[in-house]
């Protein structure tokens, strides 16, 4: 066996300890990457390679390091272990706009006292927190907390425009900002759904 075929095969050898450590079948792996089983079955058997942006999510998703698909030691998963460092991973960067948010409220408190709108600051936090949810939610492929993670960016970029036109610009009707968040709410609702539909359907064929 050449070195390309041993590759090939530790690759694919790694690719089904960790999926089973992780505790997901052939079919819940591809629904989370949007990849048929049949690719899944392909990749562990080795008739397949994974190119390099796949492997990086599957070792994002794993906690692992893309270097540990190569190696013969395998990295012991724990689940909580995992969920706690993605836990870790966002909460130190939501935590780290609201740093920046505070920063910027006393900067403008201090050295700019007349702007009595120094508080908005922490209303374009909550939109930069709920966009650093999408993107964690859309890394680790949680459905769920991505569609509440979009529904809460909608809601509060409506509300970060809504003010900043009505109390700093003073323009009228700005209250129909909120109107336009009603269909992308709709959309983001049917997409969930959607995608739930094509889980359930996988699951049955």
């Amino acid at each position: 066996m050449d070195d390309f075929a041993k590759t090939t095969q530790l690759i694919a050898e790694n690719l089904t300890y960790y999926r089973k450590k992780a505790g997901l079948t052939q079919l819940q792996l591809a629904e989370k990457f949007n990849y048929s089983d049949k690719s899944v079955s392909k990749w562990e058997r080795g008739e397949s390679v994974p190119d390099t942006l796949v492997l990086k999510a599957l070792a994002d998703f794993y906690g692992i390091s893309i270097d540990d698909f190569f190696r013969k030691e395998k990295v012991v998963i724990n689940k909580q272990v995992r969920a706690k460092r993605r836990m870790f991973i966002v909460l130190l960067s939501v935590g780290l706009a609201w740093l920046v948010a505070s920063l910027l409220f006393l900067a403008l408190s201090i050295f700019v006292s007349e702007f009595r709108f120094s508080w908005l600051c922490f209303i374009y936090a909550l939109v930069a927190s709920f966009i650093l949810l999408v993107v964690w939610s859309s890394i680790f492929h949680l459905r769920l907390g991505l569609f509440l993670s979009v529904s809460g960016l909608i809601w509060t970029s409506a509300l970060s425009l809504f003010l900043s036109f009505h109390l700093m610009l003073h323009l009228p009707n700005t209250y129909l900002i909120f109107i336009v968040g009603i269909p992308l709410q709709v959309l983001a609702f049917l997409w969930y759904l959607l995608k739930k539909t094509i889980r359930i359907k996988k699951t049955l064929d």
